[in-house]
């Protein structure tokens, strides 16, 4: 079994909120100071899924990620973690943003390696927690695709996987061909603290770098404008000599402000 697992690098969730601002000029987010690059919380737990996968049924785990140079310490975790090889996939040129052109460079680069039994992604990234990429993937590649997924076995057959995924009420149990793409929720696993040998050994593994040109028409959004929240906020007092009173001012004052 060939297992990609779809990764990526964000600034630490646990910075501290005041630290945060928006860069509109640049349309990116800042921390001051700069906030620790960490791999995503959820993507841990995809890492952590294969890892066990590989270890009770055997497997090859192949990390994935569309970044620069800039990630690499986020693969070399993941190395660390279980994985067996690491690719970085260079950002396509104009992409920015856009969660379908990096759906579109990650399959690119997923259909130039041996042939993806199962592709396991975080559901979200826990960055911009959109979501997006793992089903556009999905539909990239032309695999089945379920998520959340809080549990996942490997089937004696060898071609086919048990799911458990969230639903509103409870859970559903699924049956699943391979291939298939797979969005983990944190409730699948407990990730690992690699060990020492381990974190040595991934700091000398070579990191395979692939080129992530796609196609004009594989973009489909374009940034424009990014802009922090208006989080200021006014209060006006109503006066009244009696509940009465204030109620009816207040309710005046709302239908004069077309509220009510």
């Amino acid at each position: 079994m060939h297992i990609v697992v779809c990764v990526c690098q964000v600034p630490d969730p646990q910075a501290p909120a005041g630290s945060f601002y928006v860069d509109e000029a640049a349309m990116e987010p800042r921390w001051s100071p700069a906030a620790q690059p960490l791999l995503s919380t959820f993507d841990l737990h995809a890492v952590e899924a294969a890892a066990c996968l590989k270890e009770a049924h055997g497997a090859t785990v192949t990390a994935l990620t569309v970044a620069g140079p800039e990630a690499e310490p986020g693969l070399r975790r993941a190395l660390a973690a279980g994985c067996d090889q690491a690719v970085r996939v260079a950002p396509p040129a104009g992409a920015g943003h856009d969660r379908l052109a990096i759906a579109h460079s990650l399959a690119a680069a997923i259909r130039t390696l041996p042939p993806a039994d199962l592709v396991l992604c975080g559901r979200i990234a826990a960055g911009w927690d959109m979501g997006h990429v793992p089903a556009m993937l999905a539909e990239v590649l032309g695999f089945p695709y379920a998520s959340p997924v809080t549990a996942i076995e490997a089937r004696d057959d060898g071609a086919s996987v048990e799911l458990r995924r969230l639903t509103v009420d409870g859970y559903e149990v699924v049956h699943a061909d391979l291939p298939l793409v797979a969005a983990v929720s944190n409730e699948i696993n407990e990730p690992r603290y690699p060990t020492m040998r381990s974190v040595l050994d991934a700091q000398r593994a070579t990191i395979t770098v692939a080129d992530g040109a796609v196609a004009a028409d594989a973009t489909a959004a374009r940034l424009t404008a990014l802009r922090p929240r208006d989080l200021s906020a006014e209060c006006e007092l109503i006066d009244g000599e009696t509940a009465e009173d204030r109620g009816m001012a207040l309710a005046a004052v709302m239908h004069e402000r077309g509220f009510v």
